[in-house]
């Protein structure tokens, strides 16, 4: 995917300021200030001690998308910095869940600015890209009602499999993630005709894009590790996008609907939940997950969970938790001296999953309320 700023740019070069004199080229204060801290030995030394699932390399490509995030794509990486606060807690779960580097969470940062409706010319859509084929592949329903290439939850839980499928392959990370932009078959035969055992032995017989593909990783790292040394302040979302609480719903509802009677706007909910196409919520394997705002949440509860939540014992205290980001059934269950099914039978589960901030109800029988 090309870099957004890069219109911005040109234009910001053919056209001058309003005002401005024979000084028209120069940098300005912010943009000065981040090119003068991209000393090469600086960038060296941190890029050293980046927990990274590869051996990062310092290419001059490495360099060059550096001081795109930091200088030329300023107000982009801001944005980046800002929708990261919502999408890294999904991301670090499933990572957490199959076991898998946290540091891949910055792989959608170089795939779609995590932004999740993005779609690209060639038909990849979502924050981890996907085309249809591949979505399919992977258990993701892409047809006329429903994009599941486009929910934030399934979508990572897909494209973990598919890079844990790829390192299982390759053996290496940095090999996998070329082959998540290329395709398998292409690193393989890279793989073979230079009997490399990383990415950078066999970099140079990839694809133009899959050899700039793991440098715009390294640099995306970069970017969310030092940020704040380049004074980049984060431009985060609404507080209705930035604090929310996802349901686990075993009934079909019209988004419309639901927005009304919870008193928030239509387009507030329909980004918090790109994923249904027409506004109506279709369910998945008997279930499907719904994003709302943290300060409606209990009046959704009440509005539209009531019915499915009768199941709760009718003795003993029911109380809310939030899960964090790799939080099981299992240990849910050891905490809340219960067993996974009840859980799962208190919240209408269909399958034994969690996603982050997925708000529970929990029965609280009495040894575990006492003091």
């Amino acid at each position: 995917m090309k870099f957004p700023w890069t219109v911005l740019l040109l234009a910001m070069l053919l056209i001058p300021s309003a005002g401005s004199t024979n000084n028209t080229h120069l940098p300005n204060d912010n943009t000065s200030l981040a090119y003068h801290r991209l000393e090469e030995g600086v960038i060296n030394q941190r890029i050293t001690h980046m927990d990274m699932p590869f051996t990062a390399q310092v290419t001059p490509e490495v360099r060059r998308m550096i001081r795109r995030f930091l200088v030329e794509g300023q107000l982009d990486s801001r944005y980046i910095l800002g929708r990261a606060a919502v999408y890294f807690p999904i991301f670090e779960h499933y990572l957490r869940l199959y076991n898998l580097p946290e540091e891949l969470k910055y792989l959608p940062i170089i795939e779609s600015s995590l932004r999740p409706a993005v779609q690209s010319p060639v038909g990849a859509a979502g924050l981890w890209q996907f085309v249809p084929e591949t979505a399919r592949l992977y258990g993701l329903k892409v047809n006329a009602q429903v994009d599941e290439r486009l929910d934030p939850h399934r979508s990572t839980e897909a494209a973990v499999r598919m890079l844990a499928s790829l390192y299982a392959r390759f053996n290496d990370w940095g090999l996998a993630l070329a082959a998540y932009n290329c395709g398998p078959g292409r690193v393989g035969r890279a793989v073979r005709q230079t009997a490399g055992k990383d990415y950078w032995a066999v970099q140079a017989l990839l694809p133009k894009e899959s050899q700039r593909y793991v440098p715009r990783f390294i640099a995306a790292a970069y970017l969310m590790n030092y940020y704040q040394t380049h004074e980049l302040q984060p431009r985060y979302p609404s507080d209705d996008m930035l604090h929310t609480r996802t349901f686990y719903l075993t009934q079909s509802l019209r988004l419309n609907t639901v927005a009304r009677r919870l008193g928030i706007t239509y387009q507030t909910l329909t980004r918090l939940n790109p994923s249904y196409r027409h506004g109506q919520v279709i369910l998945h394997d008997g279930g499907a997950y719904l994003t709302v705002p943290t300060a409606v949440a209990p009046l959704f509860e009440q509005l539209f969970l009531n019915e499915q939540l009768t199941a709760l014992e009718s003795t003993g205290t029911v109380a809310t938790y939030v899960t964090v980001a790799g939080d099981k059934l299992e240990t849910l269950a050891q905490l809340f001296q219960c067993s996974p099914a009840d859980i799962m039978r208190w919240n209408g589960l269909k399958e034994a999953k969690l996603t982050a901030n997925q708000l529970l109800r929990i029965y609280l029988p009495q040894q575990v309320v006492q003091p």
